[in-house]
């Protein structure tokens, strides 16, 4: 357990760190690049584990399948990388915290599932969150906010949500590296069509620390290592322990905006940041009911 909860902290940090790396990164490259280069280093870092279990990890290809994974990094890291050049990576990490709330809503409306009491009251908490978020960030001094840039981050996080019931629904049989595998794959080939149209030169980039640094950890530690690192975490430490990944994020981003981007923290963060907490504790009260309770 010890062993899964480092794991889970080292996850905590890669992925709330990826806000930051993007922001960086958005000096040097377009969206698409960024993400067609974040991609294409996670998949040398998943290859090998794709390959050593190649002949238990095979699966058809299909259009809806496709479409189903665009929807885990093609779309979202895409619409992502636009959304915070207008918006502070902090405001980021903690909309990106809604993706549970959306989930809920789409099994709803997807799975037909009946919601409870707690996740009623946690949907309304949630989004109330999001509503004081988004007022206190354009009311606060010297941060950096649009209203158009933030809701495009919801959308981040609708697809997130999308991705994850579809693949509940219906790929629930598949590995979850070889879907992060094709999941990469994918966007990396959509993404690095539209950057070899749009910036046909930004290779040139690569050559200095800058660049490296930033895709070395977004693309090899975040995107690639990440995907075995959560399937880790969810293999000895159980779902609910992974799902605890949501209410770290947010503190990595804040943390992490303040002291090398130097953005502010205002009103917003101070009431919202709790209120998504408890929206996602709520959220899932009878999950840690039975296993603080358990005989």
């Amino acid at each position: 357990m010890i062993k899964s909860i480092i794991y889970l902290f080292i996850l905590s940090l890669l992925w709330g760190s990826s806000f930051l790396w993007t922001k960086e990164l958005l000096d040097y490259f377009e969206p698409p690049t960024i993400v067609f280069f974040r991609c294409l280093f996670g998949l040398v870092v998943l290859f090998p584990f794709v390959f050593l279990k190649r002949n238990r990890m095979q699966i058809k290809i299909r259009p809806f399948l496709l479409f189903v994974l665009a929807l885990g990094a093609a779309i979202p890291w895409t619409i992502m990388s636009i959304s915070i050049q207008k918006i502070e990576t902090s405001l980021s990490g903690i909309l990106n915290a809604t993706t549970p709330l959306f989930a809920l809503i789409f099994s709803i409306l997807i799975l037909k599932t009946k919601p409870s009491w707690n996740q009623t009251t946690s949907l309304l908490i949630g989004f109330l969150a999001v509503i004081i978020l988004m007022f206190f960030s354009g009311q606060a001094s010297g941060s950096q906010f649009s209203i158009f840039h933030a809701l495009l981050m919801l959308v981040v996080t609708m697809s997130y949500a999308l991705n994850s019931i579809w693949i509940k629904k219906y790929y629930t049989n598949i590995p979850v590296v070889l879907l992060g595998f094709w999941t990469l794959l994918i966007s990396a080939v959509f993404n690095g069509l539209i950057s070899i149209i749009t910036e046909p030169r930004a290779y040139v980039h690569l050559g200095t620390w800058e660049t490296i640094l930033p895709l070395l950890i977004l693309g090899c530690l975040s995107s690639g290592l990440g995907y075995v690192i959560f399937f880790q975490i969810v293999s000895t430490g159980g779902p609910l322990l992974a799902s605890m990944v949501t209410f770290i994020i947010p503190f990595i981003t804040i943390a992490l905006g303040i002291f090398f981007l130097q953005e502010s923290y205002h009103l917003g963060i101070a009431i919202g940041l709790p209120l998504m907490i408890v929206s996602l504790l709520l959220m899932n009260i009878h999950p840690f009911k039975k296993v603080l309770f358990k005989d």
